[in-house]
């Protein structure tokens, strides 16, 4: 059987039982017009036939619902108001079936308000529970929902205590219009309309096609036919009762054509027409039982030999060099699916070409960035070093001036203070070095390392007879450049006073969220000429105190 021939077949089967439902539905009318006109024996079978029908027809409803709605809980109150319509089937079955006994029939009539009070509040719970999970419960609160539908139920049922929903006359009769409703009834009402509309409105919310103008117009053709009804029905329309006088019969038709309408245009989710959208997949696709026989085969799927499904149980397999079988096990079988590689495994070629191109570039840039990194790296190196041969090249001629000196010196004493003088510049050179490169590496560092460059200049000043003292606190950062300004500084006023230099004594210290280090130089020699080094100055009794105002972390403050 080809693939038309299957989806003409699945179509005529899906539209058949709506054209059973109907013959159904057209002979049960045809009887109740027969029993209209006919004697008692003949109206009494007639009665049967029509209960009997209307049972297997909403039973069969009932279970093509159970067979087609996916969501458990969706399914489990369709299912129940299928229970409920035949529950009302039967109860009117029975009614009709009895003799005149008032209290009786009544009875009977209330408990059309079961199904009438619980179908519409379950149809509000199935639109609750759409779009959600499988495992999806309702919240706790709707059990409240049930409070009002089964207080209307009870106070129906106990109409014959204080008739507030139906109200009769003494001497009335069981099956005439001799009676008005009461407050209750229109409660009833209301709640059924209010239950229906809010599902409708939450059906519609929850809606995954909003613009389709089928999932708009169908619901509500049987929605205004139901409202259309129960005006007519509570007006009492002379007319109502020669077309549909059979309440029961209307409402359930009503309320089942109304959830059909949803399942068929979306809005309640349905388990169907799977197999045409198999058989139209585009992927070349078979199902096959266990035993390996072919049960259903996409259009486009080709020919395949039992080995190749066998062996695409396993793993993948190749039908030619461009098609891949794979399969995959489903409850009563296995599914296999053939794909078209050809276009992949040319992608996979072209991308594996690429990448040894690409392979062999990136090691040609990597050569390359490398020499680029050692040619920077040199030229760092040779542009720190030309900075530190200008930053120091006054001390370094200094230096060999004094070293000159010391050779041509014959005096021990002053060749000690010629020596001791080019150590302590040699002393600046190589701890400011140091500096300067810790500076161009990174932006900070702890104040020790400032320290340590005093300390070597103070351990080659004691050789010249200066007395030296370094006051520092600890776990201080400041910024490199900083060290350099204040080291720079000292060295340039040392040098002014090297040889009438008595004492000097470096103070740093916190003071009101502001970080001081001062320098003062005990000496003959006027030292106002390098005021402008510092940030403060002052000089008092042959004492030149020269002050640098630095914030913790390394910001410098303004000069005052």
């Amino acid at each position: 059987m080809n693939a038309a021939m299957r989806n003409y077949f699945g179509i005529w089967k899906s539209q058949g039982s709506y054209f059973a439902a109907a013959f159904a539905v057209a002979a049960a009318f045809a009887l109740r017009q027969i029993a209209m006109h006919a004697g008692l024996w003949l109206d009494r079978c007639c009665v049967v036939l029509r209960t009997a029908i209307h049972l297997g027809l909403f039973a069969a409803w009932g279970i093509s619902v159970r067979d087609r709605i996916i969501h458990p809980q969706v399914r489990r109150y369709l299912v129940a108001i299928a229970v409920l319509i035949e529950f009302w089937i039967t109860v009117k079955g029975i009614r009709y079936s009895l003799d005149n006994c008032a209290w009786l029939l009544r009875g009977l009539w209330y408990l059309y308000y079961l199904p009438l009070l619980f179908i519409p509040l379950f149809t509000l719970l199935i639109a609750m529970s759409l779009g959600k999970p499988a495992d999806f419960r309702l919240p706790r609160w709707t059990a409240l929902l049930f409070l009002p539908t089964a207080a209307l139920l009870l106070m129906i049922l106990s109409n014959y205590l204080h008739q507030l929903a139906f109200r009769y006359p003494e001497n009335a009769s069981v099956w005439g219009d001799d009676y008005r409703y009461g407050i209750v009834y229109f409660l009833a009402a209301g709640w059924i309309f209010a239950c229906g509309l809010a599902a409708m409105a939450v059906m519609f919310f929850k809606c995954r096609v909003p613009g389709s103008r089928r999932v708009i117009a169908l619901p509500f053709v049987p929605i205004l036919l139901l409202l259309f009804y129960s005006v007519c029905y509570i007006v009492r329309a002379p007319w109502l009762k020669l077309l549909a006088g059979d309440m029961t019969v209307a409402f359930c038709l009503l309320f089942s054509a109304t959830l059909e309408s949803c399942i068929q245009c979306g809005l309640i989710r349905a388990n169907t027409g799977y197999a045409e959208l198999f058989m139209a997949n585009s992927l070349g696709t078979q199902i096959t039982d266990r035993e390996n026989v072919v049960r259903l085969t996409s259009a486009n799927a080709r020919n395949l030999t039992g080995e190749q499904r066998m062996l695409a149980r396993m793993h993948p397999v190749f039908a030619d060099g461009a098609t891949q079988v794979k399969s995959k096990p489903i409850h009563f079988g296995y599914v296999v699916w053939q794909e078209d590689v050809a276009g992949l495994s040319q992608a996979i070629a072209q991308t594996e070409e690429n990448c040894r191109v690409l392979s062999r570039r990136n090691r040609i840039r990597q050569k390359n960035l490398e020499t680029r990194r050692n040619i920077l790296a040199l030229k760092e190196k040779n542009r720190v070093i030309d900075l530190l041969n200008r930053e120091t090249a006054g001390q370094i001629r200094r230096i060999e001036s004094l070293l000159s000196q010391c050779e041509l010196e014959s005096d021990p004493l002053e060749r000690k203070k010629l020596l001791a003088s080019a150590a302590v510049l040699g002393a600046y050179v190589k701890r400011f070095g140091n500096l300067l490169l810790m500076s161009e590496q990174e932006g900070t560092a702890d104040i020790r390392d400032l320290a340590r460059c005093f300390e070597d200049s103070f351990a080659n000043l004691e050789l010249l007879g200066a007395e030296c003292l370094c006051t520092f606190p600890r776990d201080v950062t400041l910024e490199s450049k900083d060290m350099l300004r204040v080291y720079r500084a000292f060295e340039a006023v040392l040098e002014d006073c090297l040889f009438d230099l008595g004492s000097v004594w470096v103070n740093a210290r916190e003071r009101k969220g502001e970080f001081l280090l001062s320098i003062d130089f005990a000496c003959d020699t006027d030292l106002s000429a390098h005021q402008h080094e510092a940030d403060a100055y002052s000089a008092e009794d042959g004492t030149s105190r020269f002050t640098f105002r630095i914030r913790k972390g390394g910001e410098r403050l303004w000069k005052h």
